[in-house]
């Protein structure tokens, strides 16, 4: 096993939830058969061989893993399907999570890429250059020393030959010939996901306009701490057994990744979008209206404030504009000053505001019971009030869980964008960033335009991953240049 394993999501065993996504249409494709070796680096001693067959497309590669789960890479979407042994769900990571995944792993075990050498316990020390090739990911270019040859090119670290790249010609060990683009695209994103390569290899790759036909790099991990050799060779084989994706299987069940954890916020999503009732300005309005009308204007404020989860905050000139629960906010205000529940509440949104979370969760908490628009703003307030408050307010108030608060949130109202960036935060900080993604994309598939949102950010941390960790993330239609 590699150091850093790749795939757990394969082994979750999550409550189905079907999509009604479609796979993309089928482009042209190329088939691979690639012979691999395994050698000892210190004897050079074959100590196994197997086969890896892979399908490249545009913009896309399938394979199958060694456990012999069926893998679809997708550079368009932005995502990686994953179809257990003998099972029909087929689940869907979005490569950013996988990217973040890979992150996280280096930056806590490098502790931001300072550590020159990781310690592994009992499994040994490793120089870091190692752990980079296992996640894909490296604070710095230059530790390779790349070296062009008759046929392609190798890469040393410390004077010794990590990495050789073929790309055929006279003298080459290959049997078939190299990838020509747009297939090299595909087959470069797939790499890293079937061998630990170091960014500074996979970056001399993508600037050739083929993918070798043969390569071979060493690795050093805890499961390998004397090294191993890995050859592999394409051969001249088309036929590939057994059939891998795409097309994903008309009868497969797509789930989120994650869906473990988030089952009832997924159907509760599902339903959200596949329906075409989700409430407009003027609902929030008539409901903020009836609740004052009942006398309630605690559950009116909280309905006026959900209506700002939904569709961002109320314009600066609200009177006149579409925004008619921020247009009244003024009059229910006036309306409320005398009602206790309405004060309290207003004091916790103040205190909330004057960043004093140990208050706001104290006067805002008690109106978490309602169901609703109200109850849902309710829950994120608090839930916000408690992440501010920090560890500090978890220990004080362990009778609230802030991430319970926000699924319960976003089950009482699945079209409010902020709901699913606040809850997918709360996994981005547990260390799960595969259901995290999975909010993420379902609250950005909502009718809702998310520009005014929270979730909106997530357009900018996706960016960021793209910087950090690129070779998770391929360009869809990308080209490499020779």
């Amino acid at each position: 096993m590699r150091l850093i394993a790749f795939a757990a999501c394969l082994f979750l065993l999550p409550t189905a939830w079907a999509q009604s996504e479609t796979a993309p249409a089928i482009p042209d494709e190329v088939p691979a058969v690639w012979q691999v070796e395994i050698s000892s680096v210190s004897t050079n001693t074959v100590r196994g061989e197997r086969t890896r067959s892979v399908r490249y497309g545009q913009d896309w590669a399938s394979w199958v893993t060694e456990q012999g789960a069926q893998m679809w890479l997708d550079a368009g979407d932005r995502a990686l399907f994953a179809q257990a042994p003998n099972q029909t769900d087929i689940i869907k990571t979005s490569l950013y999570a996988e990217a973040r995944r890979h992150l996280d792993i280096y930056v806590a075990l490098s502790e931001g890429g300072r550590r020159e050498v990781i310690n592994f316990g009992s499994a040994g020390t490793f120089d870091r250059v190692w752990l980079e090739a296992a996640t894909g990911v490296a604070s710095q270019s230059g530790s390779m020393a790349l070296t062009e040859t008759a046929n392609g090119f190798m890469a040393l670290y410390n004077d010794e030959l990590v990495f050789t790249a073929d790309y055929g010609g006279e003298d080459s060990a290959c049997e078939a010939p190299a990838l020509d683009a747009p297939h090299s695209a595909s087959a470069l994103a797939w790499l890293p996901y079937v061998a630990p390569i170091h960014p500074d290899i996979l970056a001399r790759l993508s600037r050739s306009a083929q993918f070798p036909c043969a390569f071979s790099f060493i690795v050093y991990s805890p499961d390998s701490p004397a090294g191993r050799l890995e050859r592999w060779t394409r051969v001249d084989e088309t036929e590939i057994d057994p059939p891998l994706l795409p097309p994903l299987p008309e009868d497969a069940t797509m789930i989120y990744a994650g869906a473990d954890r988030l089952s009832r916020v997924l159907d509760a999503a599902q339903e959200a979008l596949s329906s075409e009732a989700e409430p407009s300005v003027q609902d929030f309005f008539d409901e903020s209206q009836s609740l004052q009308e009942d006398s309630d204007y605690a559950g009116a404020l909280l309905v006026q404030l959900q209506e700002t989860h939904n569709f961002g905050p109320c314009p600066e000139a609200s009177i006149g504009s579409e925004r008619l629960t921020c247009a009244y906010a003024s009059a229910l205000a006036l309306q409320g000053r005398e009602d206790e529940d309405f004060r309290a509440l207003s004091e916790g949104l103040e205190a909330l505001a004057q960043n004093d979370p140990a208050r706001a969760v104290e006067l805002i908490s008690p109106f978490i019971d309602r169901e609703g628009h109200a109850g849902a703003a309710a829950r994120l307030l608090t839930a916000n009030a408690l992440i501010s408050w920090g560890r500090v307010g978890l220990q004080a108030r362990p009778d609230l869980d802030p991430a319970q608060l926000l699924a319960e949130a976003l089950i009482l109202d699945p079209y409010a964008p902020d709901a699913y960036w606040q809850l997918g935060q709360r996994y981005l900080a547990a260390g799960a960033p595969a259901p995290a993604w999975s909010l993420f994309d379902l609250g950005r598939r909502l009718p809702r335009p998310v520009a005014d949102t929270p979730l909106a950010q997530a357009d900018l941390l996706e960016a960021r991953m793209s910087e950090l960790a690129p070779y998770w993330l391929p360009s869809a239609s990308s080209t490499p240049v020779q």
